[in-house]
């Protein structure tokens, strides 16, 4: 510390002598005492219960990336990967203890949430971008999802389950496996783009209020998407 305060009085004597204006004396003094950034860990949990067709996964998360796959086994895999800014790894430790992974119920009814120190009233959003998880989580294929997340990019393959996800800020990818197995489908963007490359719903917009929406009555699958701020991909290769 005594070094670094060291660094900018001399600079200061340096810019002093340059005869630089105050106002640009000043900046540079700024920028030169703003603490290093600090780096980035990553610390990798895994999870596992018995998961059957038809179930529903209830997720609800804060901030951080999720990647779901539908995949044949009766099971729900889940990687979480807690993420955390800090100076050094020892004190990384201590921001991993500071979130957390809770997973409720098996077979049919599976909840997963994500748990964050309590926001204080004065400064609500502290560290917040420092603590973050990202998902990567395996599925029955013909299960359900409900997906609810703060800030974070979402991508949905593999199934042909219900889907409701419900996203802040982000964008929002979906893969229907079986196009002409899609009932409803309505993806809506508050603020951002909506596209579509399936078959009859080409689509490439972006603004305010853009969505997508598709009625079959032969289909099973529904897909319903709500972003506040982002993006919505729709695609899908047809049967």
């Amino acid at each position: 510390m005594k070094a670094h305060q060291g660094t900018v009085t001399s600079a200061a004597k340096v810019f002093a002598g340059a005869q630089l204006s105050p106002l640009l004396c000043g900046l540079i003094l700024l920028l030169l005492a703003q603490p290093s950034r600090a780096d980035e860990y990553r610390k990798v949990e895994h999870y596992a219960v018995r998961m059957f067709s038809y179930g529903t996964l209830t997720m609800t998360t804060r901030t951080g990336d999720v990647e779901i796959d539908g995949w044949d086994r009766p099971r729900l895999s889940i990687k979480a990967e807690k993420v955390v800014e800090a100076g050094s790894e020892k004190k990384a430790h201590k921001f991993y203890r500071l979130i957390g992974v809770r997973v409720v119920g098996q077979d049919h009814k599976i909840s997963l949430s994500t748990t964050y120190p309590p926001r204080r009233p004065w400064r609500p959003f502290r560290d917040e971008t420092k603590l973050s998880i990202n998902f990567t989580i395996h599925m029955p294929y013909d299960a359900n999802v409900r997906l609810n997340c703060v800030d974070g990019d979402v991508t949905v393959s593999g199934l042909v389950g219900r889907e409701v996800l419900d996203i802040n800020y982000g964008d929002v990818e979906v893969d229907v496996p079986h196009v002409y197995g899609l009932r409803i489908l309505d993806a809506h963007s508050w603020l951002g783009y909506v596209q579509s490359d399936l078959e009859g719903m080409e689509q490439d917009a972006a603004g305010f209020g853009k969505s997508v929406s598709f009625m079959n009555s032969n289909g099973s699958q529904v897909i319903l998407v709500r972003v506040r701020m982002g993006g919505v991909f729709v695609y899908g290769e047809g049967d």
